[in-house]
């Protein structure tokens, strides 16, 4: 990928979270994840924000995760998304390509029309990837 289609990418990803962080109001945190680096992200203000080291851990953590579950796909067929609950927040994480990942903090209460919404997002970036 030369530099300008490299730009391009990360314009749409950024396009991508914005657009997700306004399907509900409590999407606090949308980030693209792309070999262990942030791609692009939206971040509503006032939330807590991880110091460097604890976001690199996390990076690490989510490339390891999405890639162990990931090597299931052969036996069940491409994975949609992977969520995590925690008391306040939840973690959504919607597979792009071999490297990138979509991530989503959202503050339960939220309906299965947001996560199917996320995932006609992720779709239409996945089509639009593969051009």
């Amino acid at each position: 990928m030369d530099s300008l289609d490299l730009a391009l990418h990360m314009a749409s990803y950024g396009a991508l979270c914005k657009a997700v962080s306004e399907l509900h109001s409590s999407a606090e945190v949308v980030l693209v994840i792309s070999k262990g680096k942030l791609a692009a992200s939206h971040i509503k203000s006032g939330g807590p924000a991880p110091d460097e080291g604890e976001f690199r851990n996390l990076l690490s953590q989510l490339e390891i995760v999405i890639t162990m579950i990931k090597a299931n796909e052969d036996k069940f067929g491409d994975l949609r998304f992977v969520a995590i609950h925690y008391k306040y927040v939840d973690g959504l994480f919607f597979p792009i390509d071999d490297t990138d990942t979509l991530v989503v903090g959202i503050m339960p209460p939220y309906d299965d029309s947001f996560v199917a919404k996320v995932s006609s997002l992720v779709e239409k970036e996945k089509r639009q990837t593969a051009k």
